[in-house]
C-alpha cells in the first residue's frame, strides 16, 4: 500500500502477513495436512510433492523482517522504512 509522504511523494506501507486469515490457517494446519495426505488425499490428488514444503515454508517466512530486508529512504523528506524480502512464490505470495 502507498501513502503520502510529507513532501507529497508516495511511500510503501508494509503489510502484516501474520494478521492475514489465510496465513494463520496455513500456519495452524499445514503440518496436519502433510501428516494425513497419503491416507486421505493421495488417491484423488496424487502423491505428496517435496517442493510443497519449500513453497509453504517460504510463504510463512515471506514479509518477515527477520528473514531479510532492504532499507528504503526518500531523497526528498529523508523518511526511512524497512522493506521485507518477498518469497516470490506464485499463487501463494501475498506481496
Amino acid at each position: 500500500m502507498l501513502t503520502a509522504c510529507i513532501s507529497g511523494a508516495e511511500v510503501y506501507t508494509p503489510r502484516s502477513p501474520r494478521k492475514n486469515q489465510y496465513y494463520r490457517c496455513v500456519e495452524a494446519h499445514f503440518e496436519e495436512l502433510e501428516r494425513i495426505w497419503d491416507e486421505r488425499y493421495q488417491r484423488q490428488y496424487g502423491y505428496w510433492r517435496p517442493y510443497v514444503l519449500d513453497v509453504i515454508y517460504k510463504y510463512l517466512d515471506c514479509g518477515d523482517l527477520h528473514q531479510g530486508f532492504a532499507r528504503v529512504r526518500c531523497d526528498n523528506c529523508h523518511h526511512e522504512y524497512l522493506l521485507p524480502f518477498s518469497c516470490k512464490k506464485r499463487h501463494f505470495c501475498p506481496s
